[in-house]
């Protein structure tokens, strides 16, 4: 079982290197799965890493997070900038867990009518 400081340790590195566009992706395992809203349910850290998501990203603020031993659950608000040019903002619920110091599952939930909206 992960302690639960471990979990938010790694979170947080996963965060920080996201906001950073920095180094994250070897805090994956090769079989990483990736599920939730509009997201065809993916294995594998290729498929993870090159989610369209990821390159609009412009920052992000953690608001909150709920952490016990190896399964945590984040409340995040992206910056994003659409493929059009289109600044928004968008909340995201993200469930994660977590095996032997890596972060093996992200289940991804958010407002998909907004964020239609915001991507036209």
């Amino acid at each position: 079982m992960t302690h639960p400081a471990e979990t938010r340790t790694l979170l947080q590195k996963y965060y920080d290197g996201l906001s950073k566009n920095e180094v994250w992706q070897s805090l994956l395992p090769e079989d990483v799965l990736l599920t939730g809203t509009v997201v065809k349910e993916s294995k594998g850290k290729g498929q993870f890493v090159h989610n369209n998501f990821f390159r609009m990203i412009k920052g992000l603020k953690v608001k909150q997070m709920i952490v016990e031993n190896e399964n945590a659950f984040a409340l995040v608000s992206y910056d994003l900038v659409s493929p059009k040019g289109t600044s928004f903002s968008s909340d995201v619920a993200e469930i994660w867990r977590i095996k032997e110091n890596k972060l093996v599952s992200l289940a991804i939930y958010f407002d998909t009518a907004a964020f239609a909206k915001d991507m036209m």
